[in-house]
């Protein structure tokens, strides 16, 4: 019978195996102390930006008429600073924007978009684009509007618009007449100090239906900038106010501190504005409790 004879292992190859493995071990990131080769580059900081939003997604419009403000806002990204230039596309035949195409929107405020349709544009759906650009950054929102059939027709001779003025409140007995409308032919619009119901009430010429009306205490007259920028408004209330023609609100407000050529007569509520070239206001001056008045010469600077 044989006899099983066993080999002993060769440790002369111990050496070379454990050389192998430490440096598989090395090669390995993290394992062993080893350390990675690699180096992780941070990412760049994030640009500036801005994104641009409609208040609302859709708006309808009458024949003949104009729809209710939609605000068109640029909200700034990562720092992001100064204004970008608009421009309106889409617009059906007919039909225009005020503010105009193009205008500017400052980082992070909003214009009021108003539309307004002539009587016989075609009624339909169509899609409104807004393209903001500053610089090489653009961005784009859309508006869906709608022209419905409006409940108006072709104007007549003669057409009115009612204000709900109170005669007696709007021209005491014992007060001069004021000029209480204001013309603006750029935007089509009539501005009308109503005294009585304490407001600015706005009226489409094209139309005379009302666009809107700003809340302003005794307002007795309105005058035309010469720039056709604003709409200066008289008040019995010691106060001028300046509406902006485009964003149809109040923009700045002057408390007036009055003249005293005499001892005893203060002349502190300007009742009466009529705007210069200059960008001065002639304004009549009167006193709080007589009809008597004053013609003075004002800067708003």
């Amino acid at each position: 019978m044989g006899r099983l004879r066993l080999r002993a292992p060769d440790v002369s190859l111990f050496p070379l195996l454990l050389a192998l493995l430490l440096a598989l071990l090395l090669a390995l990131p993290g394992c062993g102390g080893g350390s990675s080769s690699i180096q992780q580059t941070p990412p760049p900081p994030a640009q500036p930006d801005f994104s641009l939003a409609f208040s609302q997604n859709s708006v309808n419009v009458q024949q003949g008429a104009t729809s209710t403000a939609v605000t068109l806002s640029v909200n700034p990204l990562n720092g992001f600073t100064g204004a970008v230039q608009v421009t309106l596309s889409g617009l059906p035949a007919g039909v225009v924007s005020s503010p105009s195409s193009p205008f500017s929107i400052a980082a992070g405020s909003g214009t009021p978009i108003l539309f307004s349709a002539a009587i016989n544009t075609a009624t339909g759906n169509s899609t409104l684009m807004a393209d903001a650009t500053s610089g090489s950054l653009s961005h784009s929102a859309s508006l869906a509007l709608a022209i419905q059939t409006g409940v108006t027709t072709n104007l007549s001779r003669t057409a009115f618009a009612r204000t709900d003025s109170i005669p007696v409140l709007d021209d005491p007995s014992a007060e001069p007449h004021h000029r209480h409308i204001a013309y603006d032919p750029a935007h089509q619009l009539v501005f009308v100090a109503n005294r009585a119901m304490n407001r600015v009430e706005i009226f489409s010429s094209t139309n005379t239906t009302r666009v809107g009306q700003v809340s302003i205490s005794g307002a007795s007259s309105a005058d035309l900038s010469s720039d056709g920028t604003t709409v200066w408004i008289g008040t019995v209330t010691e106060q001028v106010a300046a509406l902006d023609t485009t964003s149809l609100q109040v923009k700045a407000r002057y408390k007036m501190a009055g003249l005293q050529p005499l001892p005893n007569t203060l002349f502190d509520r300007p009742e009466e504005l009529l705007a210069l070239s200059s960008g001065n206001l002639m304004m009549r001056l009167r006193q709080s409790q007589t009809g008597e008045a004053l013609l003075a010469l004002w800067a708003p600077s």
